[in-house]
């Protein structure tokens, strides 16, 4: 009995011996780069989700030697049909590692929520069996960036030298509706120059532009500064029963939207102190007028 254990023993031994050995035998180290060779992939770090606004997607491409100009070719795999490759080439200058192609789609043609899926493949080049050579995206509608408009609060936006003009970036809703924002309108900058106190910067001012041309937007708007140690607030003329200022509210004419409303000082739980008149805005929308001619400035 006991030999027969000892011999079950010996057996198990020699089996795990040589199972080890016949593993280690079948392993065969992967092939490395060949350093003298250009390889092209995906730019693997650049985002995978993206939010588009009716600009151009760029998608980045690498490669592992810079030197010399380098054209490769790709492709785009797309079964909405409503993304459109713009350069089939990718075009390395001499000295950069980087490189994009370009995607147009018809952003009027997307549907707000829903996730459109692409790819974009390298279809040319020498290639690596450890990176990537295709960039597959999720793509999904957002508010339109419809350009730089000019903004003036002619109770608020003047310095030393008068009333003056910002540049600020406008963005429609996803949802066709006639719904806008003007972002960042009192940065730091902008409240600095008008003396104030800075607190916080207001993401945006949204608006409405009704379809007889009249603007709605909130009763009241937090401005992020203080005058004087005290908030800064526009208040809709509508909390103060005062329609013949809500009127006002407008379009005045084509790109051009007119904001009249009260600016109010300490603002707390309902209570706050207001000027006796109301004060004026404007917006002139990207490839409107200039707001420095209308207003004589």
């Amino acid at each position: 009995m006991k030999t027969n254990i000892l011999s079950k023993v010996v057996l198990g031994a020699f089996l795990s011996i040589a199972f080890a050995a016949c593993t280690e035998e079948a392993y065969v180290p992967a092939p490395q780069e060949d350093a003298s060779k250009t390889y092209v992939r995906a730019d693997e770090t650049a985002p995978r989700n993206l939010d588009i606004d009716g600009a151009d997607i760029l998608v980045p491409f690498v490669r592992t030697n810079t030197s010399g100009a380098l054209d490769v070719t790709v492709a785009l795999t797309d079964t909405s049909g409503l993304f459109t490759l713009k350069n089939s080439t990718v075009s390395f200058a001499a000295g950069e590692a980087t490189a994009t192609a370009a995607l147009s789609y018809s952003y009027d043609a997307l549907i707000p929520d829903i996730e459109y899926s692409i790819i974009v493949s390298l279809t040319s080049g020498e290639f690596s069996e450890y990176t990537a050579t295709a960039l597959p995206l999720t793509c999904k509608k957002a508010w339109q960036n419809l350009g730089i408009a000019q903004y003036c609060d002619t109770w608020w936006y003047e310095d030393a030298d008068g009333l003056f003009i910002t540049e600020k970036q406008l963005i429609k809703a996803p949802d066709g509706t006639e719904t806008y924002r003007l972002l960042n309108p009192y940065d730091k900058a902008t409240v600095e120059r008008i003396g104030m106190e800075f607190v916080n910067e207001i993401p945006y001012i949204e608006f409405v532009i009704n379809e007889d041309g009249s603007i709605s937007y909130a009763s009241m708007i937090n401005l992020g500064f203080r005058m004087q140690g005290m908030t800064v607030h526009l208040l809709h003329p509508s909390a103060r029963k005062d329609e013949a200022s809500v009127a006002q509210n407008k379009m005045v004419m084509e790109n051009v939207a007119q904001f009249v409303w009260y600016p109010i000082l300490n603002y707390n739980n309902g209570s706050f102190s207001w000027w006796g008149v109301t004060s004026q805005a404007y917006i002139s929308f990207p490839g409107g007028p200039d707001l420095a001619e209308l207003l004589e400035l």
